[in-house]
């Protein structure tokens, strides 16, 4: 039987991975309630989904280091920041989540690409 690990990741990483866990679970829940209590329940389904998939993306392949998991995780503030731009009554909340995100991916960006591949990269 094969164990699978987690390899130990730095502290910065950790901060950014968990302010990112739960942007994703506060969203989700948030997003799940307003189901029940607005007139239009099949859109925050979908909004629903989103979230969950963004926090179980989040909570699995990006804690265990998986570079698409990085990747894919942009979609969450950039789903964030675009839904904001269609409707002003939510802007600012949006906006401020899609900025905390986008800084919770940069806080981890060292973890998932190494600093040889960084100076490669701009070179």
């Amino acid at each position: 039987m094969s164990v699978s690990t987690i390899p130990a990741q730095n502290t910065r990483f950790k901060i950014g991975w968990i302010l990112l866990l739960v942007l994703a679970g506060f969203m989700t829940l948030g997003h799940l309630s307003l189901i029940f209590v607005m007139n239009e329940p099949v859109l925050f389904t979908g909004h629903t989904a989103f979230n969950l998939y963004a926090f179980l993306v989040l909570l699995i392949p990006f804690r265990q280091g998986k570079k698409w998991a990085w990747f894919a995780t942009w979609i969450f503030p950039v789903g964030l920041a675009l839904s904001a731009f269609f409707d002003p009554e939510i802007a600012p909340y949006f906006y401020g989540f899609a900025a905390a995100c986008g800084l919770g991916l940069l806080i981890t960006m060292r973890e998932f690409f190494p600093a040889a591949l960084r100076a490669k990269a701009f070179q």
